[in-house]
């Protein structure tokens, strides 16, 4: 039988989410705020084609120079290790996301609405197969949090 939360301890987690979602906006639009080169840069930067971006990566994974293969492995393991908390954390703080598929979804929206918002700010790249690995770590958050439930 799954124990009842307590008020610190959803406190708790709600403080962790927020801290969570703070330092993730200064990760995704905070820290290139105001770059007007990387603005310029990014005025058509935009990948609508599941698993191009992945692609390319995993071939310089298999044979690039060193940066390159360190810049590849980064982004692919950064864009799902980023949301790994996110995928323990929704669920662990509000009851109606303790179902997979409601996290899954609510999880869905909010990152294909930064992806949008990185687009449309040009403050990132706005990219499908971000999404693609971003509900990869969600999904192992999810794991992660009913692993640990009790």
């Amino acid at each position: 039988m799954a124990k009842k939360k307590t008020g610190k301890s959803r406190f708790f987690w709600g403080f962790c989410l927020l801290l969570y979602s703070l330092l993730m906006l200064w990760l995704l639009f905070g820290q290139r705020w105001g770059t007007s080169v990387y603005r310029q840069e990014l005025a058509e930067n935009i990948n609508l084609i599941p698993f191009a971006t992945l692609g390319r990566y995993w071939q310089l994974l298999q044979g690039g120079d060193g940066g390159l293969v360190r810049h590849a492995f980064i982004n692919l393991a950064g864009n799902v290790v980023m949301f790994i908390p996110l995928g323990a954390l929704l669920p662990a703080v509000y009851s109606r996301l303790r179902g997979f598929f409601q996290t899954f979804f609510f999880s869905a929206m909010l990152i294909a609405t930064v992806e949008a918002l990185q687009y449309a700010t040009l403050l990132g790249t706005c990219d499908i197969d971000d999404l693609i690995l971003n509900l990869a770590g969600v999904i192992l958050g999810y794991i992660l949090y009913r692993c640990t439930r009790q």
